[in-house]
């Protein structure tokens, strides 16, 4: 499967930098004023702004608390931002049926993946063995 240009190291260190610099700007803080809580350099955060240096995900946990903004919502923004698609459960018009949601499913797929997800579940199905029907009251 070919990557996306979006899915290139440089592009989401720069990405993620701008989100994080976006929540600092709204809420009218210096890059003093975030680093410190934060446990960092404020030449740090600036690196990482500009997207020229990594975070890890323990500092993230800090700049997102100095931030006052979840890590999930980062993570979000920054998955919209680098052209996530929307959840299938989430689209307008989704059926309840199990086989509605199959076909509709499937036609996003390609042959190779069919493949593989029949496969998976031929086996899945066999190493579960045969299924016994209850007897009795044990239903």
């Amino acid at each position: 499967m070919p990557f996306a240009q979006s899915e290139t190291p440089e592009h989401v260190r720069a990405t993620l930098g701008a989100i994080l610099r976006r929540h600092r700007e709204v809420r009218e803080r210096s890059l003093a004023d975030v680093a410190t809580p934060a446990g960092i350099s404020v030449a740090y955060l600036s690196e990482v702004e500009r997207g020229r240096k990594d975070v890890s995900t323990e500092r993230l946990l800090h700049l997102a608390r100095a931030l006052e903004v979840t890590v999930a919502d980062l993570y979000l923004e920054l998955a919209q931002e680098l052209g996530a698609r929307q959840p299938l459960a989430d689209l307008e018009g989704w059926e309840v049926s199990p086989r509605a949601q199959l076909r509709r499913t499937s036609e996003v797929l390609d042959a190779e993946a069919l493949r593989t997800l029949a496969r998976f579940s031929t086996f899945l199905a066999m190493a579960e063995g045969p299924r016994r029907r209850p007897i009795g009251f044990l239903r």
